[in-house]
């Protein structure tokens, strides 16, 4: 698996389009490089929609997006992207609450926007924008919705009648891609948390899906009052929701990758006092686990060549490893070394094949690196087990891990294995034998 994080994602996306007119506030860059701004929301929105009229690709970061009217299409990308849904809506909406679909969605985004010449807007949730999955199963391309060129391609003006034929071409196309089943009861809406939520929002075009709402459906106290004004305002469509407790979810900007070599290796390949080096540069790593030595493997080659007593360990990628290092390990110093190459063996080192198998005396063969993880078979919470569910504490093992693919629900822990690697770290790091 080639797991990587949300906000590396948004870049890579983001980055293909080689925007020219780029805005953000304080606080929602995503990781893209923007000057400093010292306009307000208002000013910027129309900077950016002249930008794309006159042909230049124009994406902007905001924490609230402020409304504004569509008068002429556009001649370029137009996006706008922000962590809260917008009070009114002016132009189409995508809505991300999953990290797997920041790719497609946001490519999505990009196609309406400069096929259909109009600006759009995408919502990425907090849970989405903070978050990791596979990259290669998330990194897909939707192919051409329509035509880049119709007859409406060289108007400078749009009217209210030929903004409503758009938005119900749009609507159309999204219908498409996105199915919905409106027969079936929903009985949970939220945006923030688990639970249903629309995949877009096109302005005045009532959603089907709101077919399926009623007077039975949940939402989460935090939200109710805004979902509730926000179908009314937009769509006159009055809802009036049952009220749940807000679930608290951990913060997950400081996770560590699923399958994360160094939690198996802490957790099962240390031994206690041991010095432990690493040329390995990941940020999440360095600061979850802040023993960790940062030097190069030929530094540490020089370390346990001198008279050094102490019990070290060295875990760098495999591809770096010389065999005349053979020499110096082979009297003191231990290297555990991660498979980042698909190399089957090297000499004085012992190949396991799933990190359960970590011995805390033997130079290793890790199975894979941070930029190939392995997936292994699907791991389960043994709920009647889990003393964190009885008690109502926070997940021990969760905190041992930071991995993601660990989380809260109503019905307790649970692993999301679309997520999971089957590392098996929270096994061993579990003490009540919850995990299998």
């Amino acid at each position: 698996m080639d797991i990587r994080n949300s906000k590396e994602i948004i870049q890579n996306i983001l980055e293909r389009y080689n925007f020219s007119a780029i805005y953000s506030d304080s606080c929602n860059k995503f990781g893209i490089e923007t000057s400093k701004n010292y306009i307000d929301g208002n000013d910027a929105i129309d900077f950016l929609y002249s930008s794309a009229v006159i042909g230049s690709k124009a994406l902007g970061f905001f924490t609230e997006l402020p409304f504004f009217e569509v008068t002429r299409p556009v001649r370029a990308e137009c996006l706008f992207i922000t962590q809260k849904l917008p009070k009114y809506i002016s132009t189409p909406v995508i809505i991300i609450k999953n990290a797997e679909d920041i790719a497609a969605r946001l490519t999505l985004a990009l196609k309406l926007s400069v096929e259909h010449k109009v600006p759009v807007t995408v919502v990425i949730t907090h849970n989405a924008s903070n978050n990791y999955t596979d990259f290669e199963r998330a990194n897909n391309d939707l192919g051409r919705i329509s035509p880049y060129i119709s007859a409406a391609t060289f108007k400078q003006s749009i009217s209210k009648v030929e903004l409503k034929e758009t938005y119900n071409t749009v609507n159309n196309n999204l219908m498409q891609i996105f199915p919905v089943n409106s027969s079936d009861n929903i009985t949970q809406i939220s945006l923030k948390h688990k639970g249903y939520f629309p995949d877009y929002f096109i302005p005045e075009i009532k959603p089907e899906i709101f077919k399926a709402l009623n007077s039975n459906t949940y939402t989460y106290k935090s939200e109710k009052d805004f979902l509730e004004k926000f179908f009314f305002d937009n769509y006159n469509t009055e809802f009036n929701f049952k009220e749940k407790e807000d679930k608290i979810y951990p913060q997950i900007h400081n996770l560590l990758c699923p399958g994360c070599p160094f939690v198996n290796i802490f957790a099962c390949g240390v031994e206690k006092d041991t010095i432990i080096f690493t040329d390995i540069t990941c940020k999440g790593v360095l600061k979850a686990f802040p023993e960790l030595n940062h030097l190069s493997i030929d530094g540490y080659m020089g370390i346990i060549s001198s008279e050094i007593r102490s019990s070290t360990l060295f875990i760098g990628k495999a591809s770096s490893y010389k065999s005349h290092y053979n020499s110096f390990i082979s009297k003191r110093g231990r290297v555990i070394l991660l498979n980042d190459s698909g190399i089957s063996k090297i000499d004085g080192f012992s190949t396991i094949r799933h990190p359960k198998k970590l011995n805390k005396t033997k130079n290793i063969l890790y199975p894979y690196s941070c930029n190939n993880i392995k997936k292994y078979s699907k791991v389960k919470v043994k709920l009647n087990k889990c003393s964190c569910i009885k008690n109502d504490t926070p997940c021990s093992v969760f905190e041992k891990t930071l991995c993601p693919a660990i989380y809260a629900s109503s019905n307790g822990i649970l692993i999301d294995n679309s997520m999971c690697s089957g590392c098996l770290a929270c096994k061993a790091l579990c003490s009540q034998g919850a995990v299998s």
